[in-house]
């Protein structure tokens, strides 16, 4: 029987990597750092002839957005230590180079004595595990892919720390990770490079955030406002078309607009969208180096004569991350099919990244941050956030029901959060509410969809319902019933004031008896006081979307009431971002 190596690798820093970002180039050219340097050390395996299982790198117009940071790989001739050291040094010579290239590139931001700091941190970023052990196919692969999972969950346990040895001292840190120093030239910042990056005076930048910043191109990434407000630009240009053209003529006069690519909707106004935002244009203008009363007076001519008839936009944005459940067991249980079966579901889940850049783009007013196999990220308009998760959802069940067929195994679903904050939040604090939003969406029985948003008097709101139970229909009739004006929100906050004062859990039988009824009441007592049309007729729980189960034990009805005033407060957040222009007053109840 024959013999081959399996081998597991492991490309990082990820998470902390990708959040330490100022400006969103910082945050989208970190993840696409990233993808790189996976691609790099997985076409390196591969010209050694490895064979790769995970991911599948297909070619084209269908090539995954992403290359996820673990590769899995098939190893038939050779050694996998030299497979493993080659993917390794492919990676870090590729950032090393891609580093020096910008360092070069940009002679006016950099000091020129911080070479050596900047090669050395260009030199100790990227962090690099493997494991593999030797194994007969297709037999004894699922017993190797235990195997070499954990045996790679076991060295990463293990964090070698070299000294840096080319420190100056005396140096400011780096604005972005808070550690690494400067490389920054000291003194005057205006103009040229500092201006075309929106590098701030008091910034300062390490060699691997001056490589997120400048990697790119100015205007190749779509700013967080102008995802945010793009229901609002569109309605401006539909409804004001001379006065948005007045305006778009105008900031092309000295701001370089952004490339929108296959995303058409950034066509409606190609700009940072925070210029919309009573009290930020001076401030932005002003970076972009224009006198405060040239700044103050482009607002007052361009953008009032808008919000007077639009009125002012609702500043907020949908942070999407989804994840599929389960896929470690489903992974486990196809190993039983040898590595052709992995490869087939790799092919799969590429075709679904590629294809989540098309819903969350294309389909709806988004921008993808990252999809490589099932994890999804992106930032997606809030009125179409809801839409955007549920096709999401769907094209993930199709894919995994074609890769799938006949296999004998569970399909695995996704589970989608959308954590909502404001668009001038710091990316840091978006992506922790995506993220809180996605373990939330999880749960303990997964295949779940979540809101989480946090306002601006920082109370944030959460409300998760599994897929199976239509959460997107139950929270868009709340919108119904809101906008309708049907449902009066000091009623909902009446509701839960009270449900405040009435213990979750009961001490003793008679404390249940006791508090039971007393929160039925005040939920049927608070609502029967709604005016709804016919005097005297208030609304029952059923009206008002609430499904009251009244056999219920007293936690459960405690959980059914404050899942609903949640999700009243999401959708009246929801109703908020529906645009319409000044004088309609719907849902303002």
């Amino acid at each position: 029987m024959s013999t081959a190596h399996l081998l597991l690798m492991s490309l990082g820093p990820v998470q902390d990597f990708i959040a330490q970002a100022r400006r969103t180039r910082d945050l989208w050219f970190g993840s696409h750092v990233l993808s790189e340097l996976s691609l790099e050390a997985a076409r390196t395996a591969q010209k050694l002839q490895a064979e790769l299982i995970f991911p599948a790198l297909v070619e084209g117009e269908e090539a995954a957005p992403s290359v996820p940071n673990k590769l899995l790989v098939l190893v038939r001739q050779g050694d996998p230590r030299e497979v493993a050291r080659a993917a390794r040094e492919a990676a870090r010579t590729r950032l090393r180079d891609w580093g020096m290239e910008v360092w070069y590139k940009h002679p006016q931001l950099v000091d020129a004595g911080a070479l050596g700091t900047a090669q050395e941190q260009l030199g100790t970023l990227l962090e690099f595990h493997a494991a593999w052990c030797s194994f007969s196919p297709p037999d004894e692969y699922r017993n190797a892919l235990s195997f070499v999972e954990a045996a790679l969950a076991e060295r990463k346990r293990l964090r070698p720390f070299a000294p840096w040895k080319h420190q100056r001292g005396g140096r400011h840190k780096s604005s972005l990770d808070g550690a690494r120093e400067s490389v920054l030239v000291e003194g005057r910042r205006e103009g040229g490079d500092w201006s075309r990056f929106r590098i701030g005076r008091r910034e300062e930048l390490d060699a691997i955030g001056l490589l997120k910043r400048t990697g790119g191109k100015p205007g190749q990434f779509i700013p967080v406002p102008t995802i945010g407000l793009a229901a609002y630009t569109a309605l401006a240009k539909e409804t004001k078309a001379p006065a948005m053209e007045r305006l778009r003529r105008e900031c092309s006069r000295f701001l370089t607009p952004v490339q929108p690519g296959k995303r058409e909707w950034v066509r409606d106004f190609p700009f940072d969208a925070q210029l919309l935002l009573p009290g930020r244009w001076s401030t932005y203008l002003e970076e972009q180096e224009l006198e405060r009363e040239v700044a103050e007076r482009f607002g007052q001519d361009f953008v009032r004569p808008l919000l007077a008839t639009l009125g002012e936009p609702f500043p907020y944005v949908a942070c999407l991350m989804a994840d599929g459940d389960k896929m470690g067991e489903t992974l486990q249980t196809l190993a039983s099919h040898g590595p052709t079966a992995h490869q087939s579901l790799s092919r799969t889940l590429s075709g679904f990244a590629s294809e989540a850049r098309r819903i969350i783009e294309e389909q709806h007013r988004g921008v993808l941050v990252y999809a490589g196999g099932d994890d999804v990220v992106g930032f997606v308009c809030l009125p179409d956030a809801l839409g955007c998760a549920a096709e999401l959802s769907r094209a993930f069940s199709a894919a995994m029901k074609r890769g799938l067929e006949g296999r004998g195994v569970k399909e695995p679903t996704l589970s989608v959060g959308l954590g909502v904050g404001h668009v001038l939040e710091s990316l840091g604090d978006l992506l922790d509410l995506g993220r809180r939003a996605e373990q939330l969406a999880k749960g303990e029985d997964r295949n779940g969809f979540a809101l989480l948003a946090r306002l601006r008097s920082s109370r944030e709101h959460a409300w998760r319902l599994r897929w199976s139970d239509g959460p997107v229909k139950a929270i868009e009739d709340t919108v119904t019933l809101r906008e309708k004006g049907t449902l009066p929100m000091t009623k909902v906050r009446e509701v839960y004031t009270a449900l405040r004062r009435i213990p979750r859990h009961a001490v003793s039988p008679q404390d249940e008896a006791r508090w039971r009824p007393v929160l039925l009441g005040e939920v049927q007592r608070v609502l029967a006081r709604v005016e709804a049309g016919t005097p005297g007729a208030g609304l029952t729980p059923q009206q008002a979307g609430l499904d009251l189960k009244e056999d219920g034990t007293l936690e459960e009805l405690h959980t059914q009431v404050e899942a609903w005033a949640e999700r009243v407060f999401l959708a009246e957040m929801l109703s908020r971002a529906t645009l319409r222009s000044r004088g309609d007053t719907r849902g303002a109840a």
